[in-house]
């Protein structure tokens, strides 16, 4: 993945799109801000943030003409949000309406203003404000402009008591009833003549430019409406103000005119906002007809939906535990990818490996970014480099590795011959969690199938493919595709969700059908196992494309008996159980929070079709079965409560379903006996079983450690408990093993590992 890329993905996402009413704004005003803190109750910094927005609050709040309310979303829903309430409330609620002020050096520049209206006198706030040395004129006695002409708008005693104290404030010269006929008249760096609707443009109308409001003379601006400009809205006026005063800076700072003010059309924003499930308010009404009390101010702002693109963040538990937004998540990605920009190649291994993999971030993206195609493109060139950790992936490698050894690997001809029109994979994790799925499963084929399937079990390559193993994953491929050649291109039944997303991406010739699909269209054959309860169906995140297998499993259930209730995702947007992309070694704290908010999210059992959605849920204590417990178990209350087995009992199930499925297969070569190390006996308590299970240590691993320990007699006797302490180094794993005899073998007390070498001396 090149930096193009990456900055690519960055442009398309939206969360830094200007919020709707803000964007609307003249002023800019962060209503989202704004009602967050009265929200909270905080009408201090409310005022604090306003006054400082739109410079004089007590009139803004009152003469705002609402252009925000326009494009509220709440419209879509009920009623928009009373900002122009909430922006008078902010001022009458307020403890005190003086604000910090900070030591700013005067500056040796000179300004003049002409005209003191609300826009003559913005400009002049915001310029005294930032140290340079202002001088207004005003032809009137009094200050507002066209507001002391209109009593009806504002009182008069608010505007003159609101403009009274902050030029006080400022330090501005005034010159009222003074007015200038020729710019000759004031000695000046720079000028912004702001003298209203029919004002005195002083000659400098030719050659007016209205982006930058500036004029053909060095240092001069003049106010749009002098030049009859279209624009209505009462805030037009503050907003030019507040722009020439930042071209007059511009101007004394690097002698030029315009461009600095920028044209202030409002651009569309590009911002997605999810209003799904938002919950129907009205407005609410001041029981005055007037103003907001308190509370009303505070019920009313909490009506405010904060407006942002938050979806991915939202939906997606790895993007959310990070507190990272999308585009900071792009850049640690970009970081690990070049080791010129970010002085390291491996910022973001963990973010980049912490991807469950399950593509829910692509579905509610409004842009579709792939965070999964990301990370995963990201893993491929980190192994590449040699700069993806071990500790990472390599468990589920090497479980890999067992599943299509010897010791596990089964493929079962049909009728003894070497052809089939049918073959069903069950994948490595159905028999690893109990072999009895598998038999039943392919009983019922032999039964209802046209011809009798061969099988096979073994694994697809999902761990190397999350682990960004090209080259292991490409071998895996390529072997099941000569397998199936071989046994004359039969049609592929697959009973793991996950295998299925494997086959249809990497396996496109060969033709599937799921397990559930087949057992749909037999719907009376099966064992309907009647339950008087409501169940939850959880889709693996894998089925999310696979329409037909998720309609088929409720076409089983519905067949059975069983009242369905559907979780708010399904069908497009399923969720991944926490363990998809084997991220519990990578980011233990993170699986543990997908699982309990999965295992939360009803109060009714779960059914599924993934073996690892049920024993991910059964270990976390949530009463879960799989569907194929539903059709042939005779106890599914026992199912549902059945523990998990152990990472040890998975492999040792494997071992066990393919001496079944060969003692039952005449002619069948046995599998070979267990290895002289297994004979060790080691007695484990579950605790310590745990233990192993998060630290990825198989019984097999202590078995050969203590062997190792007790043949070489490299071993430590811990004097005070009687225990031996010793290790062994396994490849790139040391293994750690503190253990007593007892009866006729060993009683582990702890294990762990680490991937560092021991140097022993000589």
């Amino acid at each position: 993945m090149d930096m193009m890329t990456l900055e690519n993905l960055k442009k398309k996402c939206t969360r830094d799109e200007p919020v709707f009413c803000t964007n609307q704004c003249p002023l800019s005003v962060d209503v989202k801000k704004l009602a967050a803190r009265i929200a909270s109750g905080d009408f201090q910094g409310a005022y604090k943030y306003y006054s400082s927005q739109v410079i004089f609050p007590e009139i803004i709040s009152r003469l705002c003409d609402k252009p925000c309310q326009t494009v509220c979303l709440r419209s879509k829903i009920d009623e928009v949000v009373a900002v122009k309430n909430l922006e008078q409330a902010c001022c009458d609620y307020v403890d005190t309406k003086e604000t910090s002020q900070y030591y700013i050096s005067r500056k040796n520049k000179h300004i003049a203003v002409i005209g003191g209206g609300l826009g003559g006198l913005s400009c002049a706030v915001k310029l005294a404000r930032k140290g340079y040395a202002v001088d207004l004129y005003e032809e009137k006695d009094g200050l507002g402009g066209y507001l002391r002409e209109s009593e009806n708008l504002i009182p008069l005693q608010i505007i003159e008591k609101e403009l009274a104290r902050i030029i006080q404030k400022e330090e501005i010269r005034l010159h009222l009833g003074t007015k200038i006929n020729t710019l000759d008249e004031i000695e000046c760096d720079a000028l912004y003549i702001a003298t209203g609707w029919d004002g005195n443009g002083f000659g400098l109308k030719p050659g007016f430019d209205p982006v930058s409001l500036g004029t053909l003379r060095k240092g001069a601006f003049i106010s749009g409406s002098i030049m009859k400009r279209s624009e209505s809205s009462v805030l037009i006026p503050v907003r030019e103000g507040i722009r020439v005063a930042q071209a007059i800076e511009n101007y004394l700072k690097i002698g030029t005119m315009g461009g600095m003010a920028g044209c202030h059309e409002v651009v569309p924003s590009r911002l997605s906002v999810d209003i799904d499930g938002v919950v129907f308010e009205k407005q609410i009404v001041a029981e005055n007809q007037e103003s907001y009390t308190i509370p009303e101010a505070i019920a009313e702002a909490k009506r405010c939906l904060q407006c942002g693109c938050d979806m991915c963040m939202n939906s997606c538990e790895m993007l959310s535990f990070f507190e990272k937004n999308p585009k900071k998540i792009i850049d640690d990605v970009e970081a690990s990818m070049n080791i010129v920009k970010a002085f390291t190649t491996n910022i973001a291994s963990r973010e980049i490996n912490s991807c469950n993999t399950c593509g829910l971030c692509k579905e509610v993206c409004p842009e579709n970014i792939d965070f999964e195609e990301l990370f995963m493109s990201s893993r491929r060139v980190l192994h590449k480099g040699g700069k993806l950790p071990l500790a990472f992936h390599d468990f589920w490698m090497r479980d890999m590795e067992f599943s299509n050894s010897e010791e596990a690997f089964v493929m079962i001809n049909a009728n003894g011959g070497d052809k089939s029109s049918y073959l069903f994979f069950s994948g490595c994790q159905l028999g690893g969690s109990d072999p009895n799925y598998v038999i039943n499963a392919y009983t019922y084929l032999k039964k209802h199938l046209e011809e009798e399937p061969a099988m096979m079990i073994g694994c697809c390559g999902a761990p190397a493919q999350w682990a960004g193993r090209e080259d292991e994953h490409r071998a895996v491929i390529d072997w099941i595709r000569n397998i199936w050649e071989n046994q004359g291109r039969p049609e592929v039944i697959l009973a793991c969700p996950s295998c299925r997303k494997m086959f249809e991406k990497y396996l496109p010739e060969i033709q599937v059908q799921s397990l559930w699909q087949v057992m749909a269209a037999q719907e009376n054959s099966v064992n309907k196992s009647v339950a008087s309860k409501k169940m939850t169906i959880f889709d693996p995140c894998a089925s999310r494309y696979d329409p037909e297998t998720q309609n088929s499993i409720r076409i089983i259930l519905k067949n059975s008996g069983y009242e369905l209730e559907e979780l708010p995702y399904y069908p497009g947007k399923v969720q991944c159980c926490g363990y998809g992309g084997q991220i519990q070694a990578v980011n233990r704290p993170l699986f543990d929070k997908i699982v309990k908010i999965r295992v939360e999210a009803t109060t009714h059992d779960y059914v599924t079709y993934c073996t690892n959605c049920r024993d991910t849920f059964a270990a976390a204590g949530k009463s879960a079965v799989h569907i194929l417990d539903l059709l042939f178990s005779d106890d599914i209350t026992a199912s549902a409560a059945r523990k998990p087995p152990t990472l040890t009992q998975r492999r040792e199930n494997r071992i066990k379903l393919k001496k079944v499925l060969e003692t039952e297969r005449e002619g069948m070569k046995m599998a070979s006996e267990d290895k002289p190390i297994k004979k060790i006996k080691v007695f484990i308590a579950p605790e310590v079983y745990n233990k192993m299970d998060r630290s990825f240590i198989l019984k097999e691993d202590v078995q050969r450690t203590i062997e190792y320990c007790e043949s070489t007699e490299k071993k430590i006797m811990d004097m005070s408990t009687g225990n031996f302490i010793g290790h062994l180094q396994d490849g790139n794993i040391t293994f750690w093993v503190i253990y007593k005899p007892e009866r006729d073998g060993f009683r582990l007390e702890t294990v762990y590992s680490h991937r560092l070498v021991i140097e022993e001396g000589l």
